[in-house]
């Protein structure tokens, strides 16, 4: 499967409906400073991203898995 070309992908949006978060967006939804998605993002850590026009950018899908991947259970 080639590139695909998101030249004209509306920023918010990545084919089939997906929304797609800017780093303020995301660190804002997560509770932290865009510094610490940034650092996050360096140390190979946080949610999976996408490059659009250069730019990282988050699915909900992958914020939601994220998320999930580090729930703290405090029932047995």
């Amino acid at each position: 499967m080639g590139k695909k070309n998101t030249e004209n992908v509306h920023p918010g949006y990545l084919g089939k409906g997906k929304r797609l978060r800017s780093i303020k967006e995301t660190a804002e939804f997560l509770g932290i400073k865009p510094q610490t998605l940034y650092n996050m993002r360096n140390r190979r850590q946080g949610p999976d991203y996408v490059m659009v026009g250069g730019k990282p950018m988050y699915e909900d899908e992958a914020i939601d898995r994220y998320l999930d991947a580090n729930r703290v259970c405090l029932s047995a």
